[in-house]
């Protein structure tokens, strides 16, 4: 069996409510651990909030964490089956290019032709000669999922400190983690897990520790369109686009103006289409684009979360990194995702 060096701790303080900490927070609980989970804000209420939310294992063929991404959709079936009513919607996805030739599949994918595509979205004005379908793909309600791990994780006796911003880590006289400072004074724990976002290379700084991560602008806007437009998880040149209500849509784009006009182009019925609202989000980006997930060796007791595609990686890495703090086992999912590797 390999062991997780330095040693972890059943006595847990859960940094970020997030969907990630969130789900290592609940992860944790379950398992029977004491966790302690506090967050500046409300649960889901930053970056989580402005995810497109993409839930997908298809076409994952290499990268460090490819076994991870690979398992997304399970873990989340998972999930769902452990929290009934898990807000996720399983529609699949149709990707397409503007270039004439079939592109290749992946695992979990298949290519389909023009008169397929049309199948899945009708409303296509001019359906692709080729597109990839992956049909096991599907989207979450991200706020939704995390309010729900965060409800399972009070549930399993974790304490949640909400709207209580961390100012500081906390170190014992030989240098080992011993809780955190908040706005509303000291927490204790004998591991502190950082799943903080871009906010987490701040936290670990004082410390002497480097979390090379830096905030990755996302723009996401939402649209007023008619129910039904869009069927699946639609991703072309122009866009991420995904229906999350019967008036509504979400892009995952570069401009509004763009956006919108693509829209229109692609779907038929669109007159009536307009932009709500522009947010934009600032997802944490690792320098290599790879998850950073492990125990920090040189402050033994600390333990960091932090990844591009949270919410797909979440209902994984809440699983597999509470195995690895409450059990210390050493999870193989995760052995490429290690803070030293930098």
């Amino acid at each position: 069996m390999n062991v997780l060096s330095p040693p972890v701790s059943r006595d847990l303080v859960v940094v970020g409510a997030g969907i990630v900490g969130a789900s290592v927070a609940y992860h944790a609980a379950r398992a029977g651990a004491t966790v302690t989970l506090v967050d500046a804000g409300r649960p889901g209420a930053g970056v989580t909030a402005d995810s497109f939310a993409w839930i997908g294992a298809s076409g994952v063929r290499k990268g460090p964490a490819a076994g991870l991404r690979a398992t997304a959709t399970a873990e989340y079936h998972r999930l769902g089956a452990e929290l009934p009513g898990l807000p996720v919607t399983w529609s699949g996805s149709l990707s397409w290019t503007r270039e004439g030739s079939a592109p290749d599949a992946g695992p979990g994918q298949t290519i389909v032709d023009a008169a397929t595509a049309a199948t899945l979205e009708p409303t296509l004005r001019q359906p692709p000669q080729w597109a990839v379908w992956a049909p096991d793909d599907g989207a979450a309600d991200s706020v939704g999922v995390t309010e729900r791990l965060v409800a399972g994780a009070r549930a399993h006796g974790a304490r949640v400190h909400l709207d209580t911003p961390v100012t500081a880590l906390r170190r014992d006289a030989a240098g080992r983690i011993a809780g955190v400072d908040t706005a509303a004074g000291p927490l204790s724990g004998a591991t502190v897990v950082l799943a903080a976002g871009v906010a987490t290379a701040a936290l670990g700084a004082p410390l002497g520790v480097r979390v090379p991560v830096e905030p990755s602008p996302c723009p996401l806007f939402r649209l007023r369109a008619p129910a039904g437009l869009v069927r699946t998880v639609v991703n072309t040149e122009d866009f991420d686009l995904r229906q999350v209500a019967p008036d509504r849509l979400i892009a995952a784009a570069d401009s509004p103006e763009r956006t919108l006009a693509a829209v229109r182009s692609t779907f038929q019925g669109t007159g009536s289409v307009e932009l709500l609202s522009t947010r934009l989000g600032v997802r944490p980006m690792p320098a290599d684009g790879e998850p950073i997930i492990g125990p920090v060796a040189e402050v033994p007791g600390l333990y960091v979360t932090v990844m591009h595609s949270a919410v797909t990686l979440a209902a994984a890495v809440g699983r597999l990194a509470a195995r690895e703090l409450v059990e210390g086992t050493a999870e193989p999912a995760l052995s490429a995702c290690r803070p030293d590797r930098f």
